[in-house]
């Protein structure tokens, strides 16, 4: 997927809305540059198409727990200062998890929301 707006197929959009209809969006997010400007462009996408302010962001493949935090207050910052909404940090995700998703995707969801470069 590339940054910015992205043709999604029916199933990926279906699963996006489900997610998005929830009170908040659970996010896991590599301590990567590319995976961390996909997460912002993923929160912008929530906040514009389906009016979603509140995510829970948990970071993944952080060098250290400073590292992670770091990563996460740069997020916070820059999408409360352009979109306005409300992030809270989750920590540190020991589980390995592959580029950007969902880690309390209702059922039935797919559990990878976007895939990233690993």
């Amino acid at each position: 997927m590339s940054h910015g707006d992205s043709v999604m197929s029916g199933d990926q959009a279906d699963g996006l809305r489900r997610l998005f209809g929830a009170r908040y969006v659970t996010l896991a997010v590599a301590a990567r540059e590319l995976d961390v400007i996909d997460a912002y462009a993923l929160i912008k996408r929530a906040v514009r198409e389906q009016k979603c302010r509140h995510f829970r962001i948990a970071i993944t493949h952080a060098r250290s727990d400073e590292e992670a935090q770091a990563v996460f207050d740069n997020m916070r910052r820059v999408a409360c200062e352009h979109l306005g909404v409300r992030l809270d940090y989750l920590g540190v995700a020991s589980a390995p998890v592959v580029g950007l998703s969902a880690i309390d995707a209702p059922s039935g969801l797919p559990q990878t929301v976007m895939d990233s470069v690993v």
